[in-house]
């Protein structure tokens, strides 16, 4: 292997590893003999459709498992056992039924983890981040794995994916309590948040832009709703707003991501302030709307630049990429 996340990739594979996870296929062990990471890919892709295809076929009853050794064989209803074995008598039908059904949905679980790996994998693969000393909690990796493991649809397993790397990337970013919203998150309520981040300045929304919020349909109602999710706070108080101070000691600096872009407020006074009519992010919120990779509203940021300005400061808006925890890079930069 060389590609920028390397390390990273490796941490993931001995942290699932180590604890079992995702047992039903290892790439990370094949991966290893040196093999083309394409062919690879395909093959592992290949491996889980076919996976998720035969235990469907099991679930329907157009086939059950014969035991063999080393591996069972799937049979169809009019195919004999090998070896001239007579067929189940009824009485033992029901046992292989349900032997059928378990292992049926073994497979389909282990199918969903496995994807959900991969796409962690993804998210890892162009990270130059050092790993962390630390590992991932084992109580967390367990629940995770049981959450991933009922995620059929190929969006949300790429949310459990993204999850796991950044809890790989540092340990403890994502709560208990995060992991379980995200069990309960419906593909429309997960397109809802998507929606919702593109406003995102820092873990806080302009309440003064209202004419783009209602535009992309963020409108009072919508927020109400994020409300109630726990994914914002603050939407019916009056007068909400969120200080800034500044990240130098010799002037202010203060830097407001939003996705892939940042603003950069300067002055010469170290001890300036800034403030920003808002409705906030709560922890879950803040903590769901790190995995997702969404683009930024560019004149939404250009009002937001507009309204701090106002409080003597210069503006700067670049991209940005993360090179340590709480800590950026940032290129590109036009003043506003």
């Amino acid at each position: 292997m060389d590609f920028p996340g390397e390390k990273l990739v490796i941490k993931l594979w001995e942290t699932v590893a180590e604890k079992g996870v995702g047992g039903l296929f290892k790439p990370w062990q094949m991966r290893r003999e040196g093999r083309a990471s394409i062919e690879l890919k395909r093959e592992e892709l290949l491996a889980i459709a076919q996976a998720e295809y035969d235990a469907a076929r099991i679930r329907r009853g157009e086939v059950s498992l014969a035991p063999l050794n080393p591996s069972p064989l799937l049979l169809t209803q009019d195919e004999a056992l090998p070896g001239g074995a007579n067929a189940p008598s009824w009485h033992t039908q029901l046992p292989q039924a349900a032997n059928d059904i378990l292992v049926a949905e073994t497979v389909r679980r282990e199918a969903n983890v496995t994807r959900a790996l991969l796409h962690a994998e993804e998210a890892l693969e162009a990270d130059p981040q050092t790993p962390p000393d630390a590992n991932v909690n084992e109580d967390w990796l367990y629940r995770w794995r049981d959450s991933a493991s009922q995620v059929s649809n190929e969006e949300l397993q790429n949310l459990w994916g993204r999850l796991l790397a950044g809890e790989v990337k540092a340990p403890g970013t994502y709560s208990l309590r995060t992991l379980e919203f995200l069990r309960n998150l419906s593909q429309s309520e997960a397109e809802a948040i998507a929606k919702l981040s593109q406003f995102v300045v820092d873990d806080v929304i302009y309440r003064e832009a209202q004419d783009l919020l209602d535009e992309a349909g963020v409108t009072f109602g919508f927020l109400l709703h994020m409300q109630q999710m726990g994914v914002v706070s603050g939407v019916e108080a009056i007068g909400l707003s969120v200080t800034w101070k500044s990240l130098d000691a010799s002037r202010f600096v203060r830097a407001l991501t939003s996705n892939s872009m940042v603003l950069v407020a300067t002055a010469d006074d170290p001890n300036h302030t800034l403030s920003l009519p808002s409705y906030q992010l709560t922890t879950i919120g803040k903590q769901v709307l790190r995995l997702g990779k969404f683009e930024p509203h560019i004149d939404y940021l250009k009002k937001v630049a507009e309204h701090l300005k106002g409080q003597g400061v210069q503006i700067e808006l670049a991209q940005y990429v993360d090179v340590a925890p709480n800590q950026i890079r940032y290129f590109n930069g036009q003043k506003l």
